[in-house]
């Protein structure tokens, strides 16, 4: 039967002369070492498996308690240990130190994880993460892995409510905080009977009504704000994503536009989606005319814009503020409103929801199984950005089909 104690070697200091302080694992006649972090500067400071004659003797003998600790709950997690050589189980049981080496509280874990996700190049994630962290920090503190339970994650949502955090504030922050909890759940950092979100419920927010008429729309087409450089650049940033398909403004900067279609997988989706959807379509004419203004020798999009694309994108929305404005447009009005329009046009005009995906780059649900058989085309997405495109040019065409489709959807509820 293995077992687990603290020890010095006395008989092999370092070149230094000092005593390093290790978990001595045993099984039988056999034993292997797990070095610790502490030092000694004589052996006659090692008395009995604890530290004596140092003035931080007391803190350095807790520290090493919480060590030793640490490895046996480990150890009392391996089945059938005491199958496992001395050196097999010194395997298992710094694995997790070499995985996420000196995590001791929650917030470190999550600090880590930040760091590691901007080294991932997703930066806007990882600035999203810490302000999850700064919430977090600001109602818990430092949060030891060992009471990161059902009852913290409580106190937590309670805490953002009391403050002042929406439904939408919440669901984000909760998120963050269970997606890194499954994490150290998977890497035997944190272990509990129930899970720390067994509890609490994520609220979910009613969706923002951020797509616009198409009276709205047809009046962004035809109004000409050829004298104001703002007006211009909203009106144009608008388009160009509503008939591409609502394209997000992170994918339209990086896009070749040179040929005659683009190919691309969404930035937002390509670092966390177990399965990501290559979008395909053709370069409507409509869309081919603004491009053209704007177009680089490389087919990427030049706006002569000296900051970041988070600050051109926050210009690009003042910018439609002002168009809302001077076109008495009711409702909000951002970049993001021309992709909420685009899906909610198609779906009212009987798109397909297969096909609206695609062209929205949503990720595929595996899970369903037609989709293992099925997949959309090229060919129909551009069908359907077309049939978009005529629904604006002329609605009422498309009303008669529109009520019929209405009051057949009506009979069948």
């Amino acid at each position: 039967m293995a077992t687990l104690a603290l020890t010095i070697l006395s008989a092999k200091p370092t070149k230094a002369g000092e005593y390093p302080i290790f978990v001595r694992i045993s099984v039988k006649n056999d034993k292997e070492y797990i070095k610790t972090e502490y030092l000694l500067d004589d052996a006659c400071q090692w008395y009995e498996g604890k530290v004596v004659a140092r003035p931080d003797a007391t803190m350095m003998n807790r520290r090493l308690l919480f060590e030793l600790k640490k490895y046996k709950e480990r150890l009392q997690y391996i089945d059938n240990y005491e199958y496992y050589s001395a050196k097999q189980i010194k395997a298992i049981l710094i694995q997790q130190d070499t995985a996420i080496p000196d995590v001791r509280t929650f917030n470190e874990f999550m600090r880590q994880r930040i760091r590691e996700i901007r080294e991932e190049g997703r930066e806007s994630y990882a600035k999203m993460m810490e302000d999850t962290m700064k919430v977090f920090d600001a109602a818990e503190g430092d949060v030891p892995m060992v009471i990161m339970n059902h009852i913290t994650v409580e106190h937590f949502d309670r805490w953002m409510k009391l403050h002042g955090h929406t439904d939408g504030g919440r669901q984000i922050r909760l998120c963050h905080i269970k997606a890194r909890v499954n994490e150290a759940i998977k890497l035997g950092l944190l272990r509990c009977d129930k899970h720390p979100f067994a509890y609490t419920t994520i609220p979910a927010p009613e969706p923002r009504e951020l797509d616009i008429p198409v009276e709205a729309v047809r009046k962004i087409i035809s109004t000409d704000v050829s004298h104001s450089r703002q007006l211009t650049l909203a009106k144009d940033m608008f388009l160009l994503s509503f008939y591409l398909g609502g394209m997000n403004f992170a994918d339209l900067i990086q896009i070749d536009f040179s040929e005659e279609e683009i190919s691309y997988i969404r930035q937002k989706s390509s670092e966390h989606k177990k399965k990501n959807r290559k979008i395909k379509i053709g370069i409507c004419l409509e869309a081919s005319c603004i491009l053209n203004r704007y177009m680089g020798k490389n087919g990427v999009l030049e706006f002569n814009y000296r900051y970041t694309s988070k600050n051109l994108q926050c210009y690009i929305n003042k910018c439609l503020k002002l168009l809302a404005k001077e076109l008495n447009i009711k409702g909000s009005l951002t970049y993001y409103s021309a992709r909420k329009t685009f899906a909610q046009f198609a779906a009212e005009i009987g798109i397909p929801y297969p096909i609206i995906e695609y062209c929205l780059g949503h990720s595929i649900k595996t899970g369903i199984t037609i989709n293992s058989y099925v997949r959309v085309k090229q060919y129909q997405a551009d069908a359907a950005i077309r049939r978009v495109i005529d629904y604006v040019n002329d609605p009422e065409v498309f009303k008669p089909y529109i009520e019929m489709r209405n009051q057949m959807q009506m009979m069948m509820m």
